[in-house]
């Protein structure tokens, strides 16, 4: 899918007026405040859109990860989490330890993101 057809779901879901407001690069969840609810409305609206069969936790696996004690545990990511993490954002960008925090990663879902994952799909 390209970029203004997520963007645009994303505008929708959002009730943002102009889709030319969403900075693809920008986090949807810290910039532009997209709740849990809307994120699971844009992620059907996204299956629905593309074609692919997927869940909302495919999209971002990253919160399900946090509830896995082999991937998360006492506060911090388990090397097995950070194995996963890294395979999860592999040739879209490279973690580094201070992007390990769930506000960094909050940051890291961008339009730009969902168009990378749900290539990799």
């Amino acid at each position: 899918m390209k970029t203004q057809e997520i963007a645009l779901i994303a505008a929708n879901v959002m009730y943002i007026d102009d889709v030319n407001e969403i900075d693809v690069s920008r986090s949807l969840f810290n910039d532009y405040s997209m709740s849990s609810l809307d994120f699971v409305d844009f992620a059907f609206e996204l299956k629905s859109t593309s074609g692919k069969d997927f869940s909302p936790d495919q999209l971002w696996p990253v919160n399900t990860m946090m509830s896995n004690p082999e991937f998360y545990s006492s506060g911090k990511w388990t090397d097995a989490g950070k194995t996963e993490l890294v395979r999860v954002f592999a040739g879209y960008t490279e973690l580094q330890d201070g992007q390990l925090n769930s506000e960094a990663l909050h940051n890291l879902f961008s339009v730009n993101y969902i168009q990378h994952r749900l290539a990799a799909m």
